[in-house]
Order: structure tokens, then C-alpha cells, then sequence
């Protein structure tokens, strides 16, 4: 059933002429006669009767113009709240990232509206998901785009930006506190805060461990960064961490770490979600801008 028919048939119905009905309907008269004899042909019933110079509906027409305007009222109606959705999220980008990356996100945010002046640009973050977490938000089209370490999954475009240095925490008057770096292997036997083990850190370290046969007492575990660096302030045990973008912690003394490869950052967006035009806007300004991430790094001076 055509669905432009039945706003033809309503509108005759409501004007009960065929000539006013194409002028409202700005289509040609021998078009909407065509029209109605083609849905009156599919329905097998006669929708109109003459009277004088005008039409009435027959008693099927009268039947069937309730729940053609019902359905048309309700097709109408999901119709503006689809535009108003789309309307609202034109200007929205959703971007998540890990915690330990929330420094750098207020200002590639800074960056990109400074650059593009696209002020009108609503931009929601989340910076306390682990990297399963992320995954499952960007795949479940719960965000539009995630800085992360790389998820590995064919559905997912990304783009390079950078590399994340780990370093090692000690509070203050720890044996290892005035060294200029410390290798991994001196690791062994000390007292440790860890990550939680949902976290990928957290896996990704214990591999490194258990290659080079290093043995932690882990005295407590945490998924948040601000958390490790309270412990290791007030003097729980050290930790290794990607290296803290806002500078030291209260009490903390932070040291390049020898023996552990830099992580790999990148801007990941889920190739089968329909994102909105903002979030390709920004999408396309960071990726055209390429290692975003290391360029932050230098201009801040952080290993």
C-alpha cells in the first residue's frame, strides 16, 4: 500500500473535493484520480461517492479514515521525534578515554574548538573506564569515540597518536626516591600497589613480570589511578603507572621506569555505528593532525 496514497485519500476525505485537495496537495488532479482508483482497486471497496461537484466518503471510506489518520498521526509523530533526536545530536560528540589520560582530553577538546571554532559543539567525556569497559562502550554505541590503547577488533577504525611512557611511583623517602631511573628487575620483593585485575594494565603487567621472573608482595589493587596515587602517597607501597600527565602527586616521587615498552595510544571509533556529524568533525580534525597525543607530551615536557 502506497503510503503517499493515504495522505491523498485523507485529505480528499477532509476537503471533499478532488480539485481543492490537488491544489493543497500541489499535485496534478488526473494524478490524485489516478491514485485513489489504484487504492480503491488494492482495497476492493469504493472509498468515495459523488454529490453534486463534490465527493463523500462511502461507508467503507468512513470506516477506513479513522485508522488511516490514526496511522498517519502516529507515522507523523515518530517522524518529528526522529528529526528532533537527530536535530539535538548533530551538535553532540560523546568521547571516552582512561583515566589516566584526563589532562590530555580537556585539551585536544581546547585545541580542536580553538582551531575549528566550532563553539556550538556539545562535548560529553568519561574518563573513568578501563580499557574492557571502553570496549564494550564503543561497541555497544554507547560512545561515538574512545583514546585508548587499540581495541583489536575488526569493527573498529583507529588512528595512531601517540606514545604513553610507564613510570614508577615511591613515596617520598623510599630507597628509591632520589634515582634517576630504576630497571624492572629491582622491582623484586617489593611492597606493591597494583591494578585491579579487570583492568588491561594489569594483565599486561604480570606478563611482564612473570618474563622476567619478578615476584611483588601486592599490599592493595585498584582500578582508578587517583586511588594508586593516594596509596602510594601515604606509603601503602609503590606502583607503576602510565606516567601522570598532571606532574607528581602530593608526597610522590615519579621515576622513568627501564624495561617496560611505552603503550601505544590511539582515537578508535566503531566502523558500524552511525556517529553524528560532529563526532566525524572531530574525528577527522584529530586524526588529520596525526600524533596529537606526543605533541602534548613535548609541549608539557612529560617523558
Amino acid at each position: 500500500m502506497n503510503l503517499q496514497h493515504l495522505y491523498y485519500f485523507k485529505t480528499i476525505a477532509e476537503l471533499e473535493h478532488f480539485t481543492r485537495a490537488a491544489e493543497v496537495l500541489n499535485v496534478g488532479q488526473p494524478r490524485l484520480s489516478h491514485a485513489m482508483q489504484n487504492l480503491e482497486r488494492e482495497l476492493n471497496v469504493k472509498l468515495f461517492t459523488q454529490s453534486g461537484r463534490n465527493v463523500v466518503l462511502s461507508p467503507y471510506g468512513q470506516m477506513f479514515l479513522p485508522h488511516v489518520t490514526k496511522a498517519l498521526g502516529i507515522l507523523d509523530y515518530g517522524v518529528n521525534e526522529l528529526q528532533r533526536a537527530v536535530d539535538s545530536a548533530k551538535s553532540v560528540v560523546t568521547i571516552a578515554c582512561f583515566p589516566s589520560l584526563a589532562q590530555f582530553l580537556p585539551d585536544i577538546i581546547v585545541r580542536y574548538v580553538s582551531d575549528t571554532d566550532r563553539t556550538d559543539v556539545r562535548l560529553q567525556t568519561n574518563q573513568e573506564a578501563t580499557y574492557y569497559t571502553l570496549r564494550e562502550q564503543l561497541l555497544g554505541g554507547k560512545v561515538d569515540l574512545v583514546f585508548a590503547t587499540e581495541i583489536d577488533d575488526p569493527r573498529i577504525g583507529s588512528a595512531e597518536i601517540g606514545e604513553h611512557s610507564y613510570a614508577l611511583l615511591v613515596p617520598q623517602g623510599h630507597r628509591f626516591a632520589e634515582r634517576r631511573s630504576v630497571a624492572l628487575c629491582e622491582l623484586d620483593g617489593e611492597k606493591f600497589i597494583a591494578y585491579s585485575k579487570d583492568t588491561q594494565l594489569r594483565r599486561q603487567f604480570d606478563e611482564y613480570l612473570r618474563g622476567e621472573d619478578i615476584h611483588l608482595h601486592i599490599s592493595a589493587e585498584s582500578a582508578q589511578d587517583m586511588m594508586i596515587y593516594g596509596l602510594v602517597s601515604a606509603g601503602h607501597g609503590i606502583a607503576v603507572t602510565p606516567w601522570p600527565l598532571g606532574g607528581a602527586p602530593y608526597n610522590v616521587r615519579v621515576i622513568p621506569l627501564e624495561g617496560v615498552h611505552k603503550r601505544k595510544l590511539y582515537l578508535m571509533w566503531n566502523r558500524e555505528s552511525l556517529i553524528s556529524p560532529a563526532a566525524v568533525y572531530f574525528r577527522d580534525y584529530v586524526v588529520k593532525q596525526g600524533a596529537v597525543f606526543d605533541e602534548y607530551r613535548l609541549r608539557n615536557n612529560i617523558q
